[in-house]
């Protein structure tokens, strides 16, 4: 299934409006492009191109049985957006949702229907990323699961970490795996 041109567009021109910082200084095939954002005072980053928009923070109404990471849903005209509390998903205490809160969109599948929304505190900036600036995610002892995420770098003297979405959301069929970051 191809996706609509306006959509694209539009995911296009939401995109360009962050602030742009080029790490690589060449945006060449072998660099990546993530969007950052902070999570719990944390600075995450996570590909651009599963993300669809950017929104300011929308009145979002709950859904009866779901579990508590699912924070509810909202309108996104005429499509309802299933939110989740990404920071929960992590072990992350987020703060009180304030005007500064966005909702990113994510777009993880290709059917329809697949859009999903997650709350950040803040999204910072869209930055390319060029291998050679990407470290893997750490190993510690004691069990620690580092799926979650699919490398760290460092922007501005602190820590990024590139958030692997599809196995945090579990859209990427290992939801009967332990938690990104259970410990065994």
């Amino acid at each position: 299934m191809l996706a609509d041109p306006t959509t694209a567009r539009a995911r296009e021109a939401d995109l360009q409006s962050l602030p742009r910082n080029s790490l690589t200084g060449s945006g060449t095939a072998e660099s990546a492009t993530y969007i950052t954002f902070v999570l719990a005072g944390q600075t995450f980053a996570a590909d651009v191109a599963d993300v669809r928009e950017v929104l300011d923070l929308q009145p979002i109404a709950a859904l009866p049985n779901a579990p508590l990471d699912v924070l509810g849903m909202f309108d996104l005209r005429g499509e309802g957006i299933a939110v989740v509390d990404i920071g929960a998903r992590l072990g992350l205490t987020m703060e009180a949702a304030n005007s500064g809160h966005r909702i990113i969109v994510l777009d993880l599948s290709l059917t329809a229907g697949s859009a999903i929304g997650i709350v950040a505190e803040a999204v910072r900036d869209v930055v390319e990323l060029g291998p050679e600036r990407i470290d893997p995610a750490p190993i510690v002892p004691g069990g620690w699961q580092a799926s979650a995420l699919s490398g760290v770098t460092r922007l501005n003297g602190g820590l990024v970490y590139l958030l692997n979405l599809r196995r945090v959301l579990g859209t990427d069929g290992a939801a009967d795996l332990p938690g990104p970051f259970d410990f065994t």
